[in-house]
């Protein structure tokens, strides 16, 4: 069944771009699959740099933007937390991601890495979101994001 929530009563974008560029929003998907594999506890910046393959110094920089937007809340040295709007938009940008990955998995017979699903993801209208959601029986356990091993979180989406 697909969900049918307007995106802007979910995270306030229309689009995921009108809340975050493509490259902030990987950091706040990492963050949210981090801690969701953590149940929501903070996440450090060794875990995000490492899952991002960026540097550290990097993390950091995009950490305070990101804290400076109210997406997260940053404690150097401690790690960070999503803020609810930053969880808001972070789970929107993992749901597409996890349904454009179960789409191409079951109808395709295509897997590719978490990085590519969200670069699909965060392009797609949503018409186009929910399009591929339609064509799929999609149960939360279908997508898990590999990295943590954390089963995909899509149908909170219509709560």
């Amino acid at each position: 069944m697909a969900a049918t929530t307007p995106t802007a009563t979910r995270c306030g974008c229309a689009r995921p771009r009108d809340c975050v560029d493509r490259r902030t929003g990987r950091y706040l998907t990492a963050v949210y699959w981090l801690a969701a594999g953590e149940d929501r506890s903070r996440v450090s910046t060794g875990a995000v740099s490492d899952r991002l393959g960026v540097t550290p110094a990097t993390v950091t920089e995009t950490f305070a933007e990101l804290a400076a937007a109210d997406l997260l809340n940053y404690e150097k040295h401690a790690g960070v937390r999503l803020t609810e709007r930053g969880r808001a938009v972070a789970g929107e940008l993992a749901y597409r991601q996890c349904v454009v990955r179960t789409f191409f998995a079951a109808e395709l017979g295509v897997e590719f890495g978490a990085d590519e699903g969200y670069q699909f993801g965060y392009v797609l209208p949503e018409s186009g979101v929910e399009t591929l959601r339609a064509r799929v029986d999609h149960a939360p356990g279908d997508c898990r994001d590999t990295a943590t091993d954390t089963d995909c979180l899509c149908e909170a989406r219509a709560n």
